[in-house]
């Protein structure tokens, strides 16, 4: 069993200052690069990670038939393995706690302009005969190839990155604000080790949730109806799973009228699809069952319902729009709640599912 150490460079929008390992899979810590680039303007703050796998699990792939090619093949099956290790990694951390790791998937070509650590008097006129070159999204340097070779897990000296009470730890800042490091949830080696167990269809229907909910942190400011849309997706993922045994049974296969289901209407008792009950009774079990909690579940659904089929869109989402008011402050804070909710269903299915 030939065994494999990375070390890779990642990112996350708040800096990281203390270190977290999760056994033997992976550890997070500060970049500790001398050569490394680094600018106080940034918000992506680098940052190593460290993880391992087995070579016996990568998937082999011939991109290439040619028999000169076996190298070239070999290289793009580990290269995929290594990448999709790296995915499934900075997802889980993303969705656990409140912070959004990644890194450049995709090289993006754009226009750009160097942005100065200072902008003052002395370097303005410089400033100003700026011109944008073409460039590529990409973290690099000299040696850094080199750098990042280990055949095992590093022992930097950091302290531990601080771990928060998890009664507190969704409701306590959850959008980036002011502040300045990562925190953890103090269950995150319980949610590590139920994930790591989990069976392979279980893992592939968690990462698929995992990947909608991290579609919903990248957009949430630039497209935030998708990005509430994905929030959503990501617990239906999970219901959908949770329920997958309940049977519908159809009066026509063509219009899909139903004859019979576990769920029916609670004013007519005629059988019903029951998704957004679903989503209820799935949310009740693992997250809160309250009278508040269920006007939240109703109301994000109903939000969801709205973007999915009426063409509804939170506010600025199409157009600008400096119209601020009760309404686009509510949206705003649902839509954060989405996020939250999000994590905490997450989180506590890997710990309380049967």
């Amino acid at each position: 069993m030939a065994i494999k150490y990375i070390k890779n460079i990642i990112f996350s929008q708040v800096e990281v200052t203390g270190i977290y390992r999760y056994k033997d899979e992976f550890q997070i810590y500060p970049i500790n690069i001398e050569n490394a680039p680094k600018s106080k303007n940034a918000n992506h703050f680098p940052l190593i990670i460290e993880y391992q796998y087995n070579e016996e699990n990568v998937k082999e792939i011939k991109a290439f038939d040619g028999k000169e090619d076996e190298s070239v093949n070999e290289m793009i099956s580990k290269t995929s393995h290594q990448t999709n290790r790296l995915i499934e990694i900075t997802n889980l951390l993303s969705t656990i706690s409140n912070f959004r790791f990644f890194f450049y998937r995709n090289v993006v070509m754009s226009w750009t302009i160097p942005i100065p650590e200072e902008n003052n008097a002395e370097n303005r006129e410089e400033i100003n005969n700026y011109s944008s070159n073409w460039s590529a999204q990409l973290y690099y340097y000299k040696n850094i190839v080199k750098d990042l070779q280990i055949t095992a897990f590093s022992t930097p000296e950091f302290k531990q990155i601080e771990l928060i009470p998890r009664i507190d730890y969704y409701w306590y800042e959850p959008m980036y604000g002011n502040k300045k490091e990562v925190d953890f949830p103090n269950n995150i080696d319980r949610v590590m080790e139920k994930y790591f167990a989990l069976s392979a269809d279980e893992k592939k229907i968690c990462n698929s949730s995992l990947h909608q909910f991290s579609n919903g942190l990248d957009l949430f400011k630039t497209m935030k109806s998708l990005s509430f849309f994905s929030f959503v997706s990501c617990i239906e993922t999970l219901v959908n799973y949770e329920f997958r045994n309940d049977k519908v049974e159809f009066q026509c296969n063509d219009c899909k009228s139903i004859k019979s289901s576990s769920h029916t209407c609670n004013k007519c008792g005629k059988p019903i699809w029951g998704i957004s009950a679903k989503f209820r009774e799935f949310l009740f079990k693992y997250v809160a069952s309250s009278i508040d909690a269920k006007k939240l579940y109703n109301k994000i659904y109903t939000i969801r319902s709205q973007i999915t089929h009426t063409g509804f869109l939170l506010s600025g989402d199409n157009f600008l729009d400096w119209d601020f008011t009760d309404k686009t402050e509510a949206l705003s804070t649902k839509h954060a709640e989405a996020m939250q909710l999000c994590r905490r269903s997450v989180s506590n299915w890997l710990i309380l599912k049967e």
